[in-house]
C-alpha cells in the first residue's frame, strides 16, 4: 500500500509540474509578426555561386530562382526573414550560376547575425535541400533529366 500511494504521489508532482510548466512557458520564436520584419527597413543581402552538374537547353533562370526561393522560403529556420532570390547571370554553357538573396533582419538580437545570418549557415540549408533531393530522387533516372545542382560548388558572401 505504501509503494502505490509513492507511485501515486509522484506520479502527480510530475503531472502538476507538466501542467504548469507549459501554462507558464511561451516560447518567442512561436510569436512574431511577418508585417513588422518586412516593414523593419532592414535587409541583408548575400550573393552567392553555384554550378549545375549538367546544362539542360530547356533551363532559363527563372528555375534557378524558383528552385532558391522554394528551398529558402520553406526553410524553418530562415523562411521568416526570406524576402526573394535573384539569379543575377546564368550561362547554360558553362553550368555556371550567380545568385543574390535577400533577408529581413529583425532589430538586434543577440548572436543573430552570427548565427542565423552567418554566410555558412544560409549556404549549408541550400546544400542539405540538395542533399536531400538527390536522395529522393530515382537513382535510374538520369541527372541530366531534372535541375541537379553541385553542392561543393555552392559559395556565398
Amino acid at each position: 500500500m505504501v509503494i502505490i500511494t509513492i507511485f501515486l504521489v509522484v506520479f502527480l508532482v510530475i503531472l502538476i509540474s507538466l501542467i504548469l510548466y507549459s501554462n507558464v512557458y511561451t516560447d518567442e520564436d512561436d510569436y512574431w509578426d511577418p508585417d513588422a520584419l518586412l516593414n523593419s527597413g532592414n535587409y541583408r543581402n548575400f550573393s552567392g555561386t553555384l554550378e549545375l552538374m549538367c546544362g539542360l537547353p530547356h533551363l532559363s533562370s527563372e528555375n534557378i530562382t524558383k528552385r532558391l526561393t522554394d528551398v529558402y522560403s520553406s526553410s524553418p529556420a530562415l523562411g521568416r526573414y526570406f524576402r526573394s532570390a535573384q539569379v543575377v547571370y546564368f550561362s547554360n554553357e558553362s553550368s555556371t550560376v550567380l545568385y543574390q538573396l535577400e533577408f529581413s533582419i529583425p532589430p538586434l538580437i543577440e548572436g543573430f547575425m552570427e548565427n542565423t545570418m552567418n554566410p555558412d549557415f544560409i549556404r549549408n540549408v541550400l546544400r542539405q535541400n540538395i542533399y536531400d533531393e538527390d536522395d529522393a530522387f530515382d537513382p535510374e533516372i538520369s541527372e541530366c533529366d531534372r535541375l541537379k545542382l553541385d553542392p561543393t560548388s555552392l559559395t556565398l558572401t
